[in-house]
């Protein structure tokens, strides 16, 4: 009797003192391609306050640079073994988290895509928070269009390959090619999203086609780089518009460092990113997997309203 009532006791324990990995985590992981642009710490802003309301600590992790795939694979595999309550992920090459994904639905945790409502197939995702890319690069066509009276040589610095470049591309030549025949595309040149490489391409296609009169980088960095490389060559004429809506972009508004910006909403694809995945924690569902936050072309005629 003393024995099994022994056995019993060592059972409780067991049962009582769980270890802290299989406890119910208060941990959710936000997963962005790398921090190179100051979009994902606007997504961050929305998304921690969301986060810790909650009872949840955000894990921010990153890799160095947005094309490192393979590194924002790892930690993604990592959050997983860790036991991480859900999580939240943006990456470039979206084809590249699929594996990933699917350990995280065989783990049974819940995983929510920012920046991007283009659907990945082959997973299960709760939601994703983003704005439309695509319609955002035809909104920029259209101001484009305005801000030229119709007459513009558009030279566009693109991302790495990606759904990202592909869209707000896509977007932009759709719409010049259906609405303004003389906004046309002389030449185009990858940035990579930053901004160094981004000041590079433009040089490169300004020295080529110096009767480009605007640049549409397809990122903030790059425009911003885009802007620099204008100044170098003594071309304050050149329209430069970016897209992400960042803080110092707007900042480059004002100053009339960058013609405009897309502002994208940042804060509330973070914001709304968090607020879907502790539904989804909680065993909640929702009636649209898709939050689309608002864009707006931002210049110096509206650029203190969003400052």
């Amino acid at each position: 009797m003393r024995k099994s009532l022994t056995w019993i006791m060592v059972l409780a324990m067991a049962l009582f003192f769980v270890p802290s990995a299989m406890a119910a985590s208060t941990e959710i992981a936000f997963l962005p391609p790398a921090m190179t642009s100051p979009f994902y710490a606007s997504c961050i802003v929305g998304a921690t306050p969301v986060a810790e309301a909650a009872g949840y600590t955000l894990t921010l992790m990153a890799p160095e640079v947005e094309s490192d795939y393979a590194g924002q694979m790892q930690l993604l595999e990592d959050m997983i073994t860790k036991g991480v309550a859900g999580i939240v992920v943006c990456g470039i090459n979206q084809d590249a988290l699929v594996s990933g994904i699917k350990k995280a639905n065989e783990a049974g945790i819940p995983v929510v895509v920012f920046n991007s409502i283009t659907p990945i197939d082959g997973v299960e995702i709760f939601a994703y928070s983003g704005y439309n890319q695509y319609n955002g690069g035809k909104k920029i066509a259209d101001w484009v269009n305005e801000k030229t009276d119709g007459a513009a040589n558009v030279a566009i610095i693109e991302g790495l390959p990606s759904v990202y470049t592909t869209e707000r591309m896509g977007g932009f030549v759709d719409q010049a090619a259906e609405k303004y025949p003389d906004v046309k595309l002389v030449a185009s040149q990858a940035g990579d999203w930053e901004r160094e490489k981004g000041m590079n391409a433009a040089a490169n296609m300004l020295q080529a086609h110096p009767d480009i009169n605007v640049f549409y980088g397809l990122s903030d960095e790059m425009a911003l780089g885009a802007a620099q490389a204008c100044k170098q060559a003594g071309r304050d004429d050149i329209i430069c518009v970016g897209l992400d809506g960042n803080p110092n972009a707007k900042e480059a508004v004002k100053a009339g460092q960058l013609t405009a910006t897309l502002d994208v909403g940042p804060v509330d694809i973070g914001k709304n990113a968090i607020e879907a995945l502790i539904k989804a924690i909680n065993g909640e569902t929702l009636e649209d997997p898709v939050i689309e936050a608002e864009t707006t072309v931002v210049d110096i005629s509206n650029v203190d309203d969003y400052l």
